[in-house]
């Protein structure tokens, strides 16, 4: 590294003194890389102090909000999904707790929390355009999503969200316009910078660097690297922070860690830089400690102590990396660079198919079938069974010679998944991807249905639920004043503008209900419901769903029976349309496919 003085580089605990303050809110998150040791050093200096913070985060959960509920330290989280979601999406106990008396704040005196929290949640989209007005100087911007929601009615109420007629659009149409956010301040973790904090964002960009841009103040930039001009000159087209906007950087390796950091898009140098910080790759999620975290989050007890191990009992992040090891970094390393099966990750067992594996196999076939006679040249997966369906849809089509783009809403498409990590934004499959950019591009302007004749052949969405209606509406936020799920995510942005949507979901009479208490996403796009028992779809265009498909089970096959279990786990009145189909059981070589992308069972136990 050869540079002419230092700049703006100070140690983190310096950084974070001289920058973050009482009372501010805080965005975190720029680019895919989490500026967790950013966080968890605020989390250190201000513990005890009762800072007042309002923490906006795109996704809230046990390794980035959850330690500042519990050290009192914010007033307010701004999130679009508040939960786990690394390996696999679920309700967190602690954010549950505080969201108790979901739709009226956090409960009072929770063991998370000594004082009631309120919680503003959107959708991925929207969140991301607020941060996006705020880093254009506008008032607000116009979105297709929200409108038609308990989400939407929520933001309404905040004075956050309108709509209106639009001024160039025929009479009674209208318009969503979501209110600019600025943050006072951001925390970013980008892969280098030089001195002055030019700073170099690895691929994919996720939220991008809007959060940072809407700042304030400005924006502090922790980075694997402080590397001279002429490395940031090689890479200016990855540069997406000028250095005027950054108000320190701080040089802190593995500094996004737990999450994971990909070296995606950096260029060898002539000097023999092989652009990859001396040498070194990125470096994958740490699965085994997101685990530990998301359970410390079962009781308050294993939670301190977590905390005291991690953050508090800490003095720097330093002394963070050195309790990780060398070796556990190392094989970190391993598992995002490697193109084989990962070292340590078990091979999927033998054994009956479960009914996951069935529902995601059903559903695999539906989205087949809605591809080849739609024609649609991308797929939106979301989160669950839903994408490792799409995964399955992905190379039954291939097989048969046709395409289709995967799409995440992290900023990938064209993407092929990997075996063996079944997560939904898995960083071992960004190479593979034929267009990486961000979630404006994919949830803004790729997944939404265009106009005229190729509007019909837009992207396909395949969203979970945890609760689905027989209008198809979704529900994955929650029972007002009962209990807290995890939020939108995308799903309210792609279920608001996509071609077709198709609903995966388990079927008890609990999850298909005749209405659902929240509408998280709308489903007027929505045109087959899968469940392990039969496909779903519409008696008429905008009316209620009735059982097309059923599931012929071995034991007791022969449509009465089919149907007969289809009725009791549906929780309205279903109907059955003309000459409903059977369902056989998956082949053998579906399901032993499914079980590679999952060797876990998290998504097919």
């Amino acid at each position: 590294m050869s540079q002419v003085g230092l700049g703006k580089v100070v140690p983190l605990g310096e950084a974070v003194r001289r920058h973050v303050r009482p009372g501010q809110v805080i965005h975190a998150g720029n680019g895919w890389g989490f500026p967790t040791a950013l966080l968890y050093e605020v989390v250190r200096q201000f513990r005890g102090r009762d800072p007042g913070f309002t923490l906006v985060v795109a996704g809230a959960g046990a390794t980035n909000v959850v330690p500042f509920l519990r050290g009192g330290l914010v007033e307010r989280v701004v999130s679009c999904f508040a939960g786990d979601g690394y390996p696999h999406p679920g309700p967190n106990p602690a954010i549950q707790d505080m969201r108790a008396g979901f739709g009226a704040g956090a409960r009072p005196g929770s063991w998370v929390h000594p004082r009631p929290v309120e919680f503003e949640d959107w959708s991925l989209l929207t969140f991301t355009l607020r941060l996006l007005a705020g880093a254009m100087g506008l008032p607000w911007l116009p979105t297709r999503s929200l409108a038609g929601t308990s989400l939407g009615d929520d933001a309404q109420a905040t004075g956050l969200f309108k709509v209106i007629p639009d001024p160039f659009g025929e009479e009674g149409a209208g318009v969503g316009l979501v209110k600019a956010l600025r943050p006072d301040i951001s925390l970013a973790h980008a892969w280098a910078a030089d001195p002055d904090g030019n700073a170099v964002f690895t691929l994919p960009l996720a939220g991008h660097v809007y959060g940072a841009l809407a700042a304030r103040e400005g924006v502090i930039v922790s980075v694997e690297r402080v590397v001279d001009r002429a490395y940031v000159a090689a890479h200016s087209d990855l540069v997406r922070l000028p250095a005027h906007r950054v108000l320190a950087v701080v040089e802190a390796p593995y500094g996004a860690h737990p999450t994971g950091l990909h070296q995606q898009g950096l260029r060898s140098l002539a000097d023999g830089d092989r652009g990859a910080g001396d040498g070194r790759p990125g470096y994958a999620e740490d699965r085994e400690f997101i685990l530990e975290a998301r359970e410390a989050c079962q009781s308050q007890g294993a939670l301190d102590a977590w905390l005291e191990r991690w953050i508090l009992g800490l003095p720097d992040h330093a002394a963070y990396l050195a309790q990780l090891g060398p070796d556990r970094l190392r094989t970190l390393e391993a598992r995002l660079t490697g193109d084989g099966w990962p070292e340590g990750v078990p091979l999927p067992a033998e054994g009956p198919v479960t009914k996951s594996e069935r529902l995601i196999a059903l559903a695999s076939g539906v989205i087949t079938e809605e591809v080849r006679r739609t024609g649609h040249p991308s797929v939106l997966a979301g989160v669950g069974a839903a994408h490792l369906a799409c995964w399955l849809a992905r190379e039954e089509l291939a097989a048969q010679g046709l395409s289709v783009d995967l799409m995440a809403e992290i900023g990938l498409a064209g993407h092929t998944p990997h075996p063996a990590d079944p997560f939904v934004f898995s960083l071992r499959n960004v190479p593979t991807a034929l267009l990486s950019s961000d979630i404006l591009a994919v949830l803004g302007m790729l997944v939404p249905e265009g106009e005229g004749p190729a509007a019909r052949r837009g992207c396909l969405g395949v969203l979970g639920a945890v609760q689905v209606d027989r209008l198809g509406n979704i529900n994955s936020s929650g029972v007002p004043g009962l209990a807290w799920l995890v939020g939108s995510g995308g799903a309210n942005d792609v279920a608001s503008t996509a071609a077709a949507v198709v609903v995966v979901a388990s079927q008890t009479r609990s999850r298909f209900v005749e209405k659902v208490p929240y509408v998280t996403s709308p489903g007027d796009r929505v045109t087959a419901i899968v469940s392990e028992w039969g496909v779903f779809r519409r008696v008429e265009p905008g009316g209620e769903f009735a059982l097309a498909a059923y599931y012929e089970d071995p034991d007791e096959p022969g449509p009465e029976a089919g149907i007969r279990r289809a009725r009791e786990r549906c929780g309205w009145d279903l109907r059955v349309l003309p000459n409903p189909l059977p369902l056989p059981p998956p082949r053998p070589e579906l399901v032993r496919r499914l079980r590679l992308f999952d060797p876990y069972g998290h998504f097919r136990s």
